[in-house]
């Protein structure tokens, strides 16, 4: 590692070309400066400078100092810039939320990133523990879980809630839903399958006392835009999100139970408490803030 004070009074030598002017620039004595250019030699163990009288050159590996120290000032003034500069329009973005939740952001987040070509934005698709785990693990910065923790590592701000809702085939939209023939239709499990599904049976007691996990189950699929697919061809049933169900495109082919209690889960915006986030991410968190707060915006 080169002494930055020797470097520096070389440096300064190999510009002003005198000794004298070098101690008066460096407020030094000029038996000082020719002290601290022996180090440097010493140091790298290497001649840097061809003294003939009272003037000098510089020798090939001085000339080679000289262009890293000039290298080096310039990289350092760089950084500093680096530094202080935070780019509103410029680095990654990276989210993580529902699969639901995912496919109603992602288009926003899209239009704003045609508008500043050095922004990138990665989004996850994942339940809550895995959302977690990538937020601790510093894979993702902003995360939108159904799940208030209590953590030392995180912060969370309430900003909605999502409506859960039991789907049936149409063809069943007449017939009473009860235990019977929820366990004659099965289950279309997902992800978060039988966590919806138990938040709905436990408000809503569809089982009779018994757990979601009782009931058969007819497919599983982690693909969100497909999970209606069996449900809309008469193939069991399941419960999703509101935002899921609306982005359906066979919607007569569904049939959307009414319960006597309706369930929302809250949605929190989570983030690490100690790790402040760059200022490219403030669009984005109000923008999920205010479309998430607003019930009219689906």
């Amino acid at each position: 590692m080169i002494n930055e004070k020797w470097l520096l009074t070389f440096m300064t030598l190999a510009e002003t070309g005198h000794f004298t002017l070098t101690a008066e620039k460096l407020n030094m004595t000029q038996p000082g400066v020719s002290q601290h250019i022996q180090k440097l030699e010493m140091q790298l163990k290497t001649q840097l400078l061809i003294r003939f009288g009272k003037q000098f050159e510089m020798s090939l590996a001085g000339q080679k100092l000289y262009q890293y120290g000039i290298n080096n000032a310039h990289l350092q003034r760089q950084l500093q810039q680096n530094l202080e500069f935070d780019d509103p329009h410029s680095g990654e973005c990276r989210f993580a939320c529902s699969g639901a939740l995912a496919m109603f952001l992602y288009p926003q987040f899209i239009s704003f990133q045609t508008l500043h070509s050095n922004l990138t934005v990665a989004l996850e698709a994942a339940p809550n523990k895995n959302i977690i785990k990538d937020l601790l693990d510093d894979k993702v910065d902003i995360g939108i879980v159904t799940q208030q923790l209590d953590s030392e590592q995180l912060q969370q701000l309430e900003i909605g809630n999502e409506l859960l809702q039991l789907v049936l085939p149409a063809t069943f939209k007449e017939q009473t839903v009860d235990a019977a023939l929820l366990r004659r239709l099965g289950f279309i499990n997902h992800p978060d399958g039988f966590h919806f599904f138990n938040k709905i049976n436990h408000t809503n007691h569809l089982l009779d006392g018994k757990k979601a996990t009782s009931i058969p189950i007819r497919g599983y699929i982690n693909q969100l835009n497909q999970i209606l697919l069996p449900v809309a061809q008469g193939i069991g049933f399941t419960v999703l999100p509101e935002r899921a169900v609306k982005q359906f495109q066979q919607q007569q082919s569904l049939h959307i139970v009414p319960l006597a209690n309706p369930v929302a889960e809250p949605l929190f915006l989570t983030k690490k408490r100690h790790r402040p986030l760059p200022v490219r991410y403030e669009w984005f968190e109000k923008k999920i803030i205010t479309l998430l707060t607003d019930p009219d915006i689906q």
